[in-house]
């Protein structure tokens, strides 16, 4: 489909309101309901995908994912074409648990791939081979693209990590609450959290003193000083207690909150709404934004196109499979230039 501005401008700008195509990321400590409340989002009509044992309590559809090669196995059934409208009637929600076990299996599987013990010894194996994480990056990317824009709310569960910070004003070192691997550049886990519309820290509570409960984890849904959160909508800071009622309440009402505020309507998700864009089409609305913002904060947007297609690569380097990572380029800019008073 060759670009057509006037064609864009006439399309229904409203928003998807429900959690269909959503993505979704629950990080935080063992026992703290990551899992059991992800897969309670649609009860009957969630799949949970099992990277590490712990799912004994879950009660959903699952299946044990030891290896790279069964996972995309699993997507290629979930999105083939032959099978997509048949699944989605079956399922509204997979859940990933966890992002980083998938994560370290797409990097064995190069490494095997190249009679390496370690993804980082790819490129010094042989003259010619490329390097080992963009491989691994790339692949991965691609798989979860697919899942994504076959429309499933995608959860991926993740454990935490702490790194220092320090205040730019006082100079203290605090440490900081994060997804774990999210400070590993080379990993997949920055490129995952950049494509997840909500990235949510659970924060465990302790037992109640007099009655000997266990009280259910704290969610909160933005940054603090001292956790790391976020979302594309206008999502309440807290949810207290966290539940997967809660989280999907959370959501819609982010959703519509955030409408009002655009001025748009609420629509029904349509994975055909997600096929009218081409990789050439996001070159064209891409471009502008590059261009403007490139002398102003050129290191920011070179991070924000390389954190989604790979060290070196250039958005016009995009292929086929990465539509995801071109439209989350898109709205990254968006945003950026928004949030400098940029009219673009």
């Amino acid at each position: 489909m060759a670009f057509n501005f006037e064609e864009v401008l006439s399309r229904d700008n409203s928003f998807e309101g429900s959690i269909a195509g959503k993505k979704v990321l629950l990080y935080g400590k063992n026992n703290t309901g990551k899992t059991f409340q992800a897969t309670r989002l649609s009860k009957g009509k969630t799949f949970l995908i099992a990277t590490e044992a712990g799912d004994s309590a879950v009660v959903c559809a699952k299946e044990p994912c030891t290896t790279w090669s069964h996972f995309k196995e699993i997507v290629t059934d979930l999105t083939n074409p032959k099978n997509v409208e048949k699944r989605r009637s079956m399922i509204d929600v997979v859940v990933i648990d966890t992002a980083e076990n998938l994560i370290e299996l797409s990097e064995m599987a190069i490494a095997r791939e190249y009679g390496v013990r370690s993804i980082g010894d790819v490129q010094q194996a042989a003259k010619n081979n490329p390097n080992g994480y963009v491989l691994a990056r790339t692949d991965f990317k691609s798989q979860i693209n697919k899942l994504c824009l076959a429309g499933y709310c995608t959860v991926f569960i993740s454990h935490t990590e702490k790194i220092d910070e320090i205040d730019e004003v006082s100079g203290e070192t605090y440490q900081f609450v994060q997804p774990k691997g999210m400070s590993n550049e080379k990993s997949s886990m920055k490129m995952l959290v950049d494509l997840c519309d909500f990235t949510i820290y659970l924060k465990p509570n302790p037992v109640d003193r007099e009655t000997l409960k266990v009280v259910p984890s704290t969610a909160i849904c933005v940054r603090t000083r001292n956790v790391f959160g976020r979302s594309r909508f206008d999502i309440v800071p807290i949810i207290n207690p966290f539940t997967a009622e809660g989280l999907k309440k959370a959501i819609e009402d982010a959703i519509k909150k955030s409408a009002e505020n655009e001025g748009v309507g609420i629509i029904d998700f349509d994975v055909n709404n997600h096929k009218d864009y081409t990789k050439e089409d996001y070159f064209e609305i891409i471009k502008p934004y590059v261009e403007r913002l490139y002398d102003i904060c050129g290191d920011e947007i070179i991070d924000i196109i390389e954190s989604q297609l790979g060290e070196g690569r250039r958005v016009t380097d995009a292929t086929d499979d990465e539509l995801v990572a071109l439209d989350t380029i898109y709205n990254n800019l968006v945003t950026k230039a928004t949030m400098l008073g940029i009219d673009i």
